[in-house]
């Protein structure tokens, strides 16, 4: 789930999908930007784990998805898995606290917080990724092993 206002955050997602279905081509993977109204709350309700993306803003996410999480509250999001990824235009601008926002939204909803963090990561994340928009190709690996790493997570946790 994410916001998007010039594509960079799109982006991302778009680099995080293919980096979960590379490892898994078997996992059913759904973008839904909140901005294009693509909810799908069925699938959101399936879903065994979630990634939150958005714009950093003043060092924070983004007003679409926290209005989001504010009025989400009759969705059911306790015990998925949950991870959070930014887009910014400065490393220097927030993007620590808007990731941190964002985990702190999820777990009052009740959801278990993963990094992306894995043996396998070529880039050891902290709490989330981050992309900076002028160089947001140049970001994509670290996305895609984002990706690759909560499918992972959400496998060992879940998987059948």
């Amino acid at each position: 789930i994410y916001a998007s206002q010039t594509g960079n955050t799109e982006a991302a997602a778009e680099y995080i999908q293919d980096g979960i279905l590379a490892r898994y081509p078997f996992i059913q993977v759904k973008l839904m930007d909140i901005r294009e109204d693509q909810m799908d709350m069925q699938f959101l309700e399936e879903s065994e784990a979630v990634i939150f993306g958005s714009p950093v803003y003043f060092t924070s996410m983004g007003w679409e998805l926290k209005r989001w999480f504010d009025n989400s509250f009759s969705i059911k999001l306790d015990g998925k898995l949950g991870a959070a990824f930014v887009t910014a235009q400065s490393a220097l601008g927030g993007t620590d606290t808007a990731i941190m926002e964002i985990l702190r939204h999820m777990l009052v909803k009740g959801m278990l917080i993963f990094s992306g963090t894995g043996d396998k990561t070529a880039d050891k994340f902290q709490i989330g990724a981050v992309g900076m928009a002028k160089d947001m190709d140049g970001c994509a690996k670290q996305f895609e092993v984002f990706g690759g790493s909560v499918a992972e997570k959400a496998m060992e946790l879940f998987g059948k």
